[in-house]
């Protein structure tokens, strides 16, 4: 596949470039600092330095992809860092479209299923923007003509494992957190074979 990849320089975006140039991908890397992914020497691998949420900078880049992914996500949960959910989506949108590149899957946050637990109501409000701007990067996607498919988790970790648990619309039963690297495998399977195309999925282990 020819990968567009959002979110190389985050941790979960470091699985998904590793797994895809192991593979034999070509994966063009989205980044907003030049001094980003420099330890990575891959001749599959072209970096492209800009505005992630510039769709003229996004309309430069897609040309001749088959799909776009996206891990972005803000560093901290203030209302400031969380807007990048929405305004890379609202871009993401636009660019796909005139461009002609129609698969798009992005990581969005298990915040977002509704839930009676005390625990949940309790991060929900500590996490709100992050809630609130994964929320309108789910409506700008979810409305487009796009073949997207959203996987909506909650705690990442480190962890090796590959193996993951899944399920639409909600998260699957005991569902809890889950590894980089299983988020990683999902999203380039699902690539590959678009077994839940236009689907919100919930993730774990």
């Amino acid at each position: 596949m020819k990968i567009i990849l959002l979110g190389a320089n985050g941790r979960t975006g470091r699985e998904v470039l590793t797994r895809a140039l192991d593979a034999g991908d070509t994966v063009t890397a989205l980044v907003r600092a030049e001094n980003s992914l420099t330890d990575v020497t891959d001749k599959e691998l072209n970096i492209r330095v800009g505005n992630v949420c510039d769709p003229n900078f996004l309309k430069q880049a897609l040309p001749g992809h088959d799909v776009v992914i996206s891990t972005l996500g803000p560093r901290m949960p203030t209302k400031g860092a969380c807007t990048i959910y929405s305004e890379s989506a609202t871009a993401i949108v636009e660019a796909m479209k005139e461009c002609g590149v129609n698969r798009l899957l992005v990581t969005s946050t298990a915040l977002l299923f509704p839930s009676d637990k005390l625990f949940d109501r309790i991060l929900g409000f500590i996490a709100r923007h992050n809630a609130h701007n994964a929320g309108l990067m789910e409506e700008s996607i979810c409305g487009s003509n796009l073949d997207w498919t959203i996987a909506r988790m909650g705690f990442l970790n480190d962890k090796s494992s590959t193996a993951f648990r899944l399920a639409v619309g909600t998260l699957p039963d005991g569902g809890g957190s889950i590894s980089r690297a299983a988020v990683a495998n999902f999203l380039l399977t699902e690539a590959k074979q678009s077994s839940y195309a236009n689907k919100v999925v919930g993730l774990c282990q």
